[in-house]
């Protein structure tokens, strides 16, 4: 079956959920941090009468963003580190939660995975739902449906 994919970049991989769970894409903000929630959740946001967790995808994933490199290097402030990034608001299963990209690449039409690849250089399979090869780029296709249950 082809159904519509939201494509978007984290970690300099090319990730994509469906179409249809999509609900806005905003531009990253700051969002209300959360005491003693894992260190994957950047915090909690209001979006239209609705809670949103906000989790840090790169973290979920076990996906490492290239950093400066040297001593001397200066590390730029969070803020500064973020712009340009985008958060995702999605609901899977009736639950809303925005993950953070890196950036929104485009909308395609994919066919839906036949089968889950035994593992993904660099990357925790617990959200993968299939592997996708379009002009030789590999696409990750995530499946939220565990993300509540991870832990």
């Amino acid at each position: 079956m082809t159904n519509n994919y939201l494509l978007f970049r984290v970690a300099e991989r090319l990730l994509g959920v469906k179409l249809q769970g999509a609900i806005e894409i905003l531009p990253w903000r700051r969002s209300r941090p959360v005491p003693l929630a894992y260190s994957y959740i950047e915090g909690i946001m209001e979006y239209r009468g609705a809670i949103y967790p906000v989790f840090h995808l790169a973290q979920v994933l076990g996906l490492s963003r290239t950093g400066p490199i040297g001593f001397t290097a200066h590390a730029p402030a969070d803020d500064e580190l973020r712009k340009g990034q985008s958060i995702i608001l999605l609901e899977e299963g009736g639950k809303p939660f925005g993950i953070t990209v890196d950036s929104v690449v485009k909308m395609v039409r994919l066919d839906d995975p036949k089968s889950l690849p035994a593992e993904s250089k660099g990357i925790d399979m617990k959200l993968v739902k299939g592997i996708q090869f379009v002009d030789d780029q590999e696409i990750t296709l995530l499946n939220f449906e565990r993300l509540f249950h991870a832990g």
